[in-house]
């Protein structure tokens, strides 16, 4: 068997989402051929750095071709359009025909669909992320989801919600777990040097969603007058490098105030650097807010499009910690998440407990990068996943 692991993008954020399920793979099946193919240097050089994590593993990591005049235009196309990553998959398509299967953690790439000569490539979807619905049907709630022959599933708590929505009911899928807790450093981290909280905001890139556009400069200014706290500005990576279509842009007096880290898209900002380092996460609907609470800690959410949020099961994660609809309660519920977190210590606690693989689930003990390496390679071998893997 031929496998490859598609990475094609001009940001670095999909790789841990993915490649663990790749490592394991290869262990599982030393017979298989396994490769991560890279748009990239920064996806390859990521892919290479979490392979230290995966002993023993037999992954090539190699790149794709990726046509010239693209990647010189892309810095300016890649803000209306995705050319380079199509491009990317024509000039690559003989090879890619070559698999038995492909992986892929977004959607760009199920256009290889359409493609001559794909008919018979298997197509697995892993996703890179597992926020909650909201009231954008994006990422793992995206229609397109079943359109592939293989979904991985981050936790249960997606899969009841997809269940919810009478999703996937045709669609090959397994709940797997959330395979980026094994790609990248779990401890805590410390990159202030004094022992003042530290906030992370991590405003989300979708415009429905975002809440940059209406509070986020007011934001960072009440927080750089704070001299309780120290502060991260971390957005989601293509907030402000789209932002021709997402309309962001940073005032010059953020980036030289000396109490805010501002990072506009490194690999710090996916890698879970700053969600280590953060005693309060503040956003609004980002998936990395479930990456956060995987430690539970204070949460204070924002929300100024006034979204109907109390009692719905699409804002779960609003009920993590305080919800700001005016910035005139903005002060009041920062200090609320960090001095009371027991108020909202439970509803994180049940979040985890739900997400977590039962133990009567296929290989329930395994982390998650096996167990998906194990779904994958059964249902390659057999065709379908029995009912005990949802």
């Amino acid at each position: 068997m031929r496998i490859g692991v598609i990475l094609n993008h001009y940001e670095p954020h999909q790789v841990p989402h993915v490649t663990p399920f790749a490592f394991a793979l290869s262990r599982l099946r030393p017979g298989w051929v396994v490769d991560i193919l890279c748009s990239t240097r920064a996806e390859m050089d990521f892919a290479r750095e979490i392979a230290t994590r995966f002993a023993d593993h037999q992954v090539n990591i190699l790149p794709l071709k990726v046509p010239l005049f693209l990647r010189l235009a892309d810095p300016l196309l890649r803000q209306v359009i995705f050319a380079r990553k199509i491009a990317t998959l024509k000039a690559n398509l003989r090879q890619l025909s070559g698999y038995d299967a492909l992986i892929m953690p977004e959607m760009t790439s199920l256009a290889l669909r359409r493609a001559p000569g794909m008919a018979n490539v298997r197509m697995i979807f892993t996703g890179h992320g597992a926020g909650d619905l909201y009231d954008n049907p994006f990422g793992m709630f995206d229609q397109r989801v079943e359109s592939f022959d293989l979904v991985l599933l981050q936790g249960r708590r997606i899969a009841r919600a997809l269940a919810a929505e009478g999703r996937l009911r045709d669609t090959c899928h397994a709940v797997i777990g959330y395979p980026k807790y094994e790609a990248v450093p779990q401890t805590p981290l410390r990159l202030f040097d004094n022992d003042k909280p530290v906030v992370v905001y991590n405003p989300t890139q979708n415009p429905r969603g975002s809440s940059w556009h209406k509070f986020g400069t007011k934001v960072l200014d009440r927080l750089a007058a704070r001299n309780d706290l120290n502060v991260i500005f971390a957005p989601h990576a293509l907030l402000f490098k789209r932002s021709w279509t997402r309309g962001a842009r940073l005032p010059g007096r953020f980036c030289t105030h000396p109490r805010l880290k501002i990072d506009l898209g490194s690999r710090a900002s996916s890698d879970m650097t700053y969600l280590r380092a953060a005693d309060l996460y503040l956003g609004d609907q980002s998936s990395q807010v479930y990456e956060f609470i995987n430690r539970p800690r204070p949460c204070v959410f924002l929300n100024p499009d006034g979204a109907n949020w109390q009692g719905n099961p699409s804002y779960r994660s609003w009920t993590f910690g305080p919800v700001v609809e005016r910035m005139a309660e903005f002060d009041a519920a920062l200090d609320a998440a960090l001095t009371d977190f027991d108020n909202w210590q439970p509803a994180q606690q049940a979040a985890l407990e739900e997400d977590a693989i039962g133990q009567e689930a296929p290989f329930a003990d395994a982390p998650a990068s096996e167990r998906g390496a194990r779904a994958i390679a059964e249902f390659i071998e057999q065709g379908t996943l029995p009912e005990r893997w949802r």
